[in-house]
Order: C-alpha cells, then sequence, then structure tokens
C-alpha cells in the first residue's frame, strides 16, 4: 500500500459520503449521505412511505485550459478572443455534423 498521502489522496471520512436522492410521493424529493455499500433507502425517513432512488447527473466540471472550447464568454475577453471562441466552435459543431451524416450513409 502506498505511504505517500499526496499520491493516495485524502483518507474518506464520515462527512465524505457520497450523497443520494430521493423521490417520496407524500414529502417529495430529499438527499441522503450514505455508503456506496449501503443498500438504497427503501422507506421515507419522514413519512415512511415507499421512496425512489433517483439517478443524479453527477458533479458538474470545468474544463480548463486554451484547447477548450467554451460557449460561454468571459468577462473582459477581447473581441478578437470572442472571435475565436465562436469560430473554434462553429468549426467543431460543422465537423459533429459531417461526422454524424458520414455515418448514416
Amino acid at each position: 500500500m502506498c505511504d505517500n498521502q499526496a499520491v493516495r489522496g485524502p483518507v474518506p471520512t464520515e462527512e465524505m459520503l457520497p450523497t443520494y436522492e430521493y423521490k417520496c410521493p407524500e414529502c417529495g424529493e430529499f438527499e441522503k449521505e450514505q455508503r456506496m455499500s449501503a443498500p438504497p433507502l427503501k422507506k421515507c425517513p419522514h413519512c415512511g412511505k415507499a421512496v425512489t432512488r433517483l439517478v443524479g447527473g453527477g458533479g458538474g466540471f470545468v474544463l480548463k485550459g486554451a484547447n477548450w472550447v467554451s460557449k460561454m464568454p468571459s468577462s473582459g475577453e477581447s473581441a478578437k478572443k470572442k472571435s475565436d471562441r465562436f469560430m473554434k466552435q462553429t468549426v467543431g459543431e460543422v465537423a459533429e455534423d459531417i461526422a454524424k451524416h458520414s455515418r448514416t450513409h
């Protein structure tokens, strides 16, 4: 086992449990922190009715660096940068369309 915590990462604690979303027909949606190995909840902790675990979209992430095309302008962006960003976005979308159509024909 690796002794280097920088490589291994932080030691999991109770505060680092994943959060799952559930939906109760009576109470609505709620979140519950649980271990990944724990079985899903079957009953609402508030009213006791049957619940459904929702499939989450996962955490959002941001791509950083000059090579990623962003559709969102940043404040203080020069006209040249806006133009370049728009061109990268357009060329990328055209390339995706060409690739899609070439697969279907």
